[in-house]
C-alpha cells in the first residue's frame, strides 16, 4: 500500500478510536453514574472515587505505552489497549456492586492510556509536517464522540434500555474499532528518535533529562493538569449539578453534548490557529476559559450563566488538547516528545483527586459548588504562571537527518 495513503488511513483509525474513547469513558460515566448510584446504593464519594480511579489509571500508566511503543511497536500497543477496553466495558456491563465498578473504571483508564492520546500524538507528530493542524483534526473528530456519548445515553434511555445495555454497546465497539486500529497501525513504520528530524523552524532537540530540569516543563505539565482536573470533575458532576439547579435531565444532556460540540470546534480552531499563533497564547486562552467555566458552573443561577458555562467549558477544553501538546513540542522539540508527553500524562494523574474531593464536598455540604470554585482559583494561578513563561534556552543539539512525512 502507498505509504502516504496508509498514513491517512491510520489517521482515520486513530480518530475513530478517540471518538470511541471520548464517547465511552469520561463523558459517558458522568451520565451513567446517577443510575449506577441508585442501583448499587453508592454514596457520591464512592461514585466520584470510581472516576478518580479512571483518571489515575489513565495517567499513572502513561509511561507504559511509551515503553511498549519503543520496544514492541504501535500495533501491539494498540492491541493491548483493545483487550483492556473490552474487559473494562465488559466489567461495567456485568457489574454487581462497587468492587466491579472500581475494577471496570481502572481497566478503562489503562485501556484509554494504551489506545488514546499517547500513541496517537506520537504517530501523528512523527508522520505529518503540519503537526498543529493534524492534531487539531484528531482532537476535533475525537471530541465529537463527547457529543455522541450523552446523546447515545439519552437515546438508549428513551428507548427503554438500561445502563447495562449502554456499556454492552461499547464493549462490542471497542473490539471492532480496536481491531481496525491495530491492523492499520501495524503496517506503518515510525522511525526511531534518531531517524526523526524537527520540522522547519522547530526548536533544537532536548533530551528528556535536560527538559525535566527546566521550570518551563513543569509549568506546562501543571497547566495541562489544571485543564484535566476541570475536565474530569465537570464531567463527573455537571449532569447531576445542573439537575439540582432546576435543569431537566434531557436539557442537561443536551447542554453537555453542546459543550462537547463547542469543544470539537475549539480543537479545530486551535489546530488552525496553532500554525500562526504561539502555543503559549493558546494555552492561556484555554486556562482562562476553563477557569470561567468552573466559576460559572458553581453559580448556575440562570439560563445565561449556563450558556456561558457551556461555551467557555467547550472552548477551553477544545483548545487545551492542542495547545499543551504544541507548547511542549515547541519548547523541547520532537525527539523526546513521546517520553515527555507520557511523563506529562503521568504527572497529571493528580487531577484525578478532583472527582473524589467533589464527591466528598457534595456529601458534606449538599452541593458541588465548592469544588468548582476551587478549580477556578487553580486555573487562575496557572494562567498567570503561563503568562510569565518564557521559552527555555535551546541547549540541545538539533537533529539534521531528513525525514519524509505527509504534508
Amino acid at each position: 500500500m502507498n505509504t502516504r495513503l496508509l498514513v491517512y488511513i491510520v489517521l482515520q483509525a486513530l480518530c475513530l478510536m478517540y471518538f470511541l474513547l471520548s464517547a465511552g469513558s469520561f463523558n459517558s460515566l458522568g451520565m451513567v453514574l446517577p443510575s449506577m448510584v441508585e442501583a448499587f446504593g453508592m454514596s457520591w464519594a464512592q461514585a466520584g472515587f470510581g472516576f478518580t480511579l479512571l483518571g489515575t489509571a489513565c495517567g499513572i500508566v502513561s509511561l507504559a505505552p511509551a515503553f511498549t511503543i519503543r520496544k514492541l511497536g504501535v500495533g501491539r500497543t494498540l492491541l493491548t489497549g483493545t483487550v483492556l477496553l473490552f474487559l473494562a466495558f465488559g466489567l461495567l456491563y456485568t457489574s454487581q456492586g462497587v468492587g466491579t465498578y472500581y475494577l471496570g473504571t481502572t481497566l478503562l483508564g489503562i485501556g484509554y492510556c494504551f489506545c488514546g492520546t499517547v500513541p496517537a500524538v506520537h504517530v501523528l507528530s512523527s508522520s505529518f509536517r503540519r503537526r498543529s493542524t493534524v492534531l487539531g483534526l484528531y482532537f476535533t473528530i475525537g471530541n465529537l464522540g463527547a457529543v455522541a456519548g450523552p446523546l447515545l445515553w439519552y437515546g438508549t434511555q428513551s428507548a427503554g434500555f438500561d445502563w447495562r445495555f449502554y456499556w454492552l454497546l461499547f464493549a462490542i465497539a471497542s473490539v471492532v474499532v480496536g481491531g481496525f486500529c491495530t491492523l492499520t497501525a501495524s503496517r506503518l513504520h515510525i522511525g526511531a528518535p534518531e531517524e526523526q528530524a524537527p520540522a522547519p523552524g522547530a526548536p533544537a532537540e532536548w533530551t528528556v533529562r535536560r527538559a525535566l530540569a527546566t521550570p518551563q516543563f513543569w509549568v506546562v505539565v501543571f497547566a495541562y493538569t489544571a485543564c484535566l482536573a476541570i475536565n474530569t470533575t465537570t464531567h463527573s458532576f455537571a449532569y447531576q449539578h445542573l439537575m439540582e439547579h432546576g435543569i431537566a435531565a434531557d436539557r442537561a444532556s443536551q447542554l453537555i453534548s453542546l459543550s462537547a460540540l463547542v469543544c470539537a470546534v475549539g480543537s479545530a480552531l486551535a489546530g488552525i490557529a496553532g500554525e500562526k499563533t504561539s502555543a503559549r497564547t493558546l494555552t492561556m486562552f484555554s486556562l482562562g476559559c476553563l477557569g470561567v467555566s468552573a466559576a460559572t458552573l458553581a453559580l448556575s443561577d440562570g439560563p445565561l450563566s449556563v450558556v456561558l458555562w457551556m461555551v467557555a467549558f467547550g472552548a477551553g477544553l477544545g483548545f487545551s488538547y492542542v495547545s499543551t501538546v504544541m507548547l511542549l513540542q515547541s519548547y523541547f522539540g520532537q525527539r523526546a516528545s513521546l517520553e515527555l508527553y507520557s511523563i506529562m500524562m503521568a504527572v497529571s494523574t493528580t487531577a484525578a483527586v478532583g472527582p473524589v474531593l467533589g464527591g466528598a464536598i457534595k456529601d458534606r455540604t449538599g452541593s458541588f459548588a465548592g469544588i468548582f470554585l476551587a478549580l477556578a482559583v487553580v486555573s487562575a494561578v496557572l494562567f498567570l504562571a503561563v503568562a510569565i513563561l518564557r521559552k527555555p534556552g535551546e541547549r540541545g543539539e538539533a537533529v539534521e537527518v531528513p525525514v519524509v512525512a505527509a504534508e
